[in-house]
C-alpha cells in the first residue's frame, strides 16, 4: 500500500454493525479482507477514502479486459448474442414501469444507449470523468447525473421520485452499502423496484481460482457478497426479494442478479 493513499477505517461490520468482530482471511498488497464472526459478511476494514476512489481507483483507469481468453471483439459479440441476452434490459422491461430510473454507479451512462426511451435516466457516480459523460448522455433524455458519494445525495431527491434503480456492479464498491439501500428505498415509488448485480463470493470459480479470482479487485472491491449476506442486507434494509438468480444460469457464474421492492 502506497504511503500516498489515504485510507478510512471501517470499525463496524457493514452488515450487522458488530465492532471488532473481523477475522482476517486474505491479504493482497497490504490490503486486508476479513470475515465478520457475527454474520459472515466479507469486507475490507480499511478502504481508500472517497477522494481516492474518485481519482486513483476510478473504474475507467483500472479496468483491463481478462487475459485468460483472447478472442476478437467480433467473436465475443457473436458468442454473447448466442448464449446470453441483455440481462439488465430484460429485467428493466419486466420489473420496472416507464418513468425515472436512478442508476447508482452509472459510469459513463452508455448502458442507456440500448434501453427504451420510456425510461428517463438519472445517475450517480464517484468518478468525475464518468459522471460528466453520463450527465451529457442523460440530459439528452431528460435526466442528469451527479458526481458524489451516493450517501451524500440520495436524500436530496426526496420521496417517491423513481420507478426503479439500478445497482449493477456497484455495491461491492460502496463504503456504506446498507445505508445506501436504506436511503434509496425512500426515493422509490411504492411499486418501484431495484436491480442489483454483484460478484458472488460463494461462486465455484472463486473456490477453483483462489487468489486469481476475477471478483478480487483490490482496493476498490471493498465488499464481497454471498447469496446469504446479500439477501440478509437487502431484507434488513426493508425490501422484499422478487427474483434472485445467484447462479446467473451457469453453475460457474461469478455474478448474482437480484430484483427487490420496498416493503
Amino acid at each position: 500500500m502506497s504511503n500516498d493513499i489515504k485510507i478510512k477505517k471501517r470499525k463496524n461490520c457493514p452488515l450487522c454493525n458488530a465492532e471488532n468482530s473481523e477475522i482476517s482471511i486474505l491479504m493482497h498488497d497490504n490490503w486486508e479482507l476479513v470475515e465478520c464472526s457475527e454474520c459472515s459478511f466479507v469486507y475490507m476494514p480499511e478502504v481508500p477514502v472517497y477522494e481516492m476512489m474518485k481519482e486513483e481507483f476510478a473504474w475507467e483507469k483500472n479496468f483491463s479486459p481478462s487475459k485468460d481468453i483472447k478472442l476478437s471483439k467480433k467473436i465475443r459479440r457473436s458468442i454473447k448474442g448466442l448464449i446470453k441476452r441483455n440481462k439488465l434490459l430484460f429485467l428493466l422491461d419486466k420489473y420496472i414501469k416507464e418513468g425515472q430510473v436512478l442508476d447508482i454507479g452509472c459510469g459513463s451512462g452508455v448502458k442507456f444507449d440500448d434501453i427504451p426511451q420510456k425510461f428517463i435516466p438519472f445517475g450517480i457516480d464517484i468518478s468525475e470523468k464518468s459522471a460528466f459523460e453520463a450527465k451529457t448522455n442523460f440530459e439528452k433524455r431528460g435526466g442528469t447525473a451527479i458526481c458524489a458519494p451516493a450517501t451524500d445525495v440520495l436524500k436530496e431527491y426526496g420521496k417517491n421520485k423513481f420507478k426503479g434503480a439500478i445497482l449493477r456492479s456497484y455495491l461491492e464498491h460502496e463504503h456504506h452499502p446498507f445505508e445506501v439501500l436504506d436511503e434509496l428505498k425512500e426515493t422509490l415509488t411504492s411499486d418501484g423496484s431495484i436491480i442489483i448485480k454483484v460478484p458472488n463470493y460463494a461462486s465455484v470459480n472463486r473456490s477453483v481460482r483462489g487468489k486469481n479470482w476475477c471478483g478480487y479487485r483490490f482496493p476498490d472491491h471493498v465488499n464481497q457478497f454471498t447469496p446469504f449476506t446479500l439477501t440478509k442486507m437487502v431484507k434488513k434494509a426493508g425490501y422484499k426479494i422478487i427474483k434472485f438468480n445467484y447462479l446467473d444460469k451457469q453453475i460457474t457464474s461469478d455474478n448474482m442478479w437480484m430484483v427487490a421492492q420496498p416493503i
